[in-house]
């Protein structure tokens, strides 16, 4: 059984942690043998085998066009199963950044899965990327929302999504979804990694607290002083490592400080092993919360837009980095310390309980 994720390739962990536990979830579903291919979808036309040395999605929509189906071996063309892997599906930035224009949708489902009569169509873990407080209601301000959300929905045997702001959306146009915590809470179990120490506190920074500011009046300076003051107050008592998804993170990590202790690699499995070693955390990527949920250990996301409230789904508090002060985050962190026998068990209670969410949606499918 051929099965093709769009996901991301080498672009983001946390898209990693989320396709490697829908693996695990597929692969406890069924008895079948199952062969994985992977698209990064900022980049189409890697749906072609071949074609991962090409880089910009100009040079992609360009070559794809000209190309014919067939032509090259296509893995959504061939595939029994196509799973559109976690992240944010949903959003509404007018004028041009919206959801139905985003640059998969038309060539990978509509141009291709629409063709393969054989193929089924998963779309796990669906997110939302909106302002923080969002309540929904800006998605009637267009008709095309209605129709792209309606007709991805009608073409998904399955679809669960991963925060509250989705499942209302979705109400609101009479359609059901199950609403499940997010898969990534399974990344560990893909690789049979369950052994877990307590070495030191997690810490995570990104300027202005996240990806995008949404017009929300952010000031990255005022996250950038509360920051620093949490991480000196946490370090006076605690081993403190600065873990960084990327580059640009891992440079502002070393601004705090010249001899500050910082975690970086370009392989998700490391970040797994990284994670698996926190006491507990305080991060602004929603990922990390979750990687470290897996494994009973808490956290605090302070985020910017809505994928930050994805934490309510288990148990955990998040924060509006609007709203933050120092002082705030480290009395709210000392309770988390304090209480932290009790959140693994409630943590690891609800991975469970996940799981078997999971496993009722898909048992049958494959």
């Amino acid at each position: 059984m051929k099965v093709t994720f769009i996901t991301t390739i080498n672009h983001n962990v946390g898209d990693d942690f989320v396709r490697e536990g829908i693996k695990y979830l597929l692969k406890n579903v069924t008895n079948k043998k199952i062969e994985f291919e992977y698209i990064h979808k900022h980049i189409p036309i890697t749906v072609r085998k071949g074609f991962g040395f090409i880089k910009t999605l100009k040079w992609s929509n360009r070559l794809d066009s000209i190309i014919p189906y067939g032509f090259t071996y296509d893995k959504i063309l061939k595939a029994d199963v196509v799973i559109q892997s976690g992240a944010p599906v949903y959003w509404y930035h007018p004028p041009r950044n919206t959801c139905y224009n985003n640059e998969w949708y038309e060539p990978l489902i509509k141009k291709r899965f629409c063709l393969n009569k054989k193929a089924i169509l998963l779309n796990i873990a669906a997110g939302s990327a909106q302002k923080y407080y969002s309540d929904g209601n800006e998605f009637f301000e267009d008709p095309k929302l209605k129709q792209y959300i309606t007709e991805f929905y009608n073409l998904s045997m399955v679809t669960t999504v991963r925060d509250t702001l989705v499942k209302k959306i979705f109400s609101n146009y009479n359609l059901e979804a199950k609403i499940i915590p997010c898969s990534s809470l399974f990344a560990n179990d893909e690789y049979n990694f369950n052994k877990t120490e307590n070495n030191y506190i997690v810490l995570n920074y990104m300027s202005g607290g996240g990806h995008y500011g949404f017009g929300q009046n952010i000031s990255k300076e005022k996250w950038e002083k509360t920051f620093y003051k949490i991480y000196k107050e946490i370090k006076k008592y605690h081993k403190v490592v600065m873990v960084c998804h990327n580059k640009n993170e891992l440079e502002l990590a070393k601004k705090f400080d010249n001899n500050i202790n910082t975690f970086y690699s370009n392989n998700f499995i490391d970040y797994i092993k990284f994670y698996s070693q926190a006491i507990a955390g305080i991060t602004n990527r929603v990922h990390s919360s979750f990687i470290m949920a897996a494994f009973g250990k808490p956290s605090i996301v302070i985020g910017t837009d809505s994928r930050a409230r994805m934490t309510e789904m288990i148990g955990l508090k998040n924060y509006f980095v609007g709203d933050v002060t120092a002082d705030i985050i480290i009395e709210e962190f000392n309770l988390l310390l304090n209480k932290k026998s009790y959140y693994k068990e409630k943590l690891l209670e609800k991975k469970e309980n996940t799981k078997k969410q999971y496993f009722n949606v898909l048992k049958g499918l494959l």
